[in-house]
């Protein structure tokens, strides 16, 4: 896909947290790919776009990003797919109710985590339903013995399953690794949603220099649940 990045400005902690007034559009940035920078263009709520350079698995990438003489720098690789396999129901009971996780087993590579989320796509009839919170990351140190990662989803209703048992699937997530460091401390300060309304102390990123954030490769596939 096209490489996007959404640039915007914290505002005073006494200040309600107003959109209009964080997303910065007057941002001058590129992203450097094989010694070929890709100027970004401004597509509007604080995101810009690169003219050309299309994110591919393998590759890596450099932001370079000036706002007003406050610079902001980031590399990021995107990660290649990962074999997968096995992708299964899982019952998990607490306090007498029932619901399932799906679960499968990958072949990690170097320099990436991954996670998971359920998904419901039916065409017959026209549905669908994806879950949106990677509740954990599995990294390729978590491996067993024979080199598998087992990665889940967060659970997903026992009504919904029953209704669309034969459209379920797992949406498999694989980030640059360093993406981790800021998995693990995104709460440390109770953060908001949006990065931009509060401090990030305690927060680990991986843009440098006069600003906060993260610049992350990512790729995703989906395998339909046997």
């Amino acid at each position: 896909e096209p490489i996007t990045v959404y640039f915007g400005k914290s505002l005073p902690m006494q200040q309600s947290f107003d959109s209009s007034e964080a997303n910065l559009k007057n941002v001058f940035a590129y992203v450097t790919h094989n010694d070929k920078n890709d100027t970004m263009l401004y597509l509007g709520n604080g995101v810009y776009m690169c003219k050309s350079l299309i994110a591919q698995n393998g590759e890596s990438y450099s932001l370079f990003a000036d706002w007003n003489n406050y610079v902001v720098r980031s590399e990021t690789n995107v990660p290649f797919t990962a074999s997968f396999q096995n992708a299964i129901l899982d019952t998990v009971i607490e306090n007498n109710d029932t619901s399932f996780t799906i679960q499968g087993v990958l072949t990690p590579r170097p320099g990436a985590v991954y996670g998971a989320t359920w998904s419901i796509i039916s065409s017959n009839p026209s549905f669908v339903l994806e879950d949106s919170v990677i509740s954990n990351l599995a990294r390729e140190q978590d491996k067993d013995l024979l080199g598998n990662l087992l990665i889940s989803t967060r659970k997903i209703s026992i009504d919904l399953v029953r209704k669309w048992r034969s459209n379920l699937f797992i949406r498999v997530h694989a980030f640059d690794e360093q993406i981790y460091n800021y998995f693990i401390t995104q709460d440390a300060n109770n953060a908001s949603n949006n990065i931009f309304s509060t401090s990030g102390v305690n927060l680990r990123w991986n843009v440098t220099g006069d600003g906060i954030g993260m610049f992350i490769g990512k790729t995703d596939f989906i395998v339909r649940v046997k």
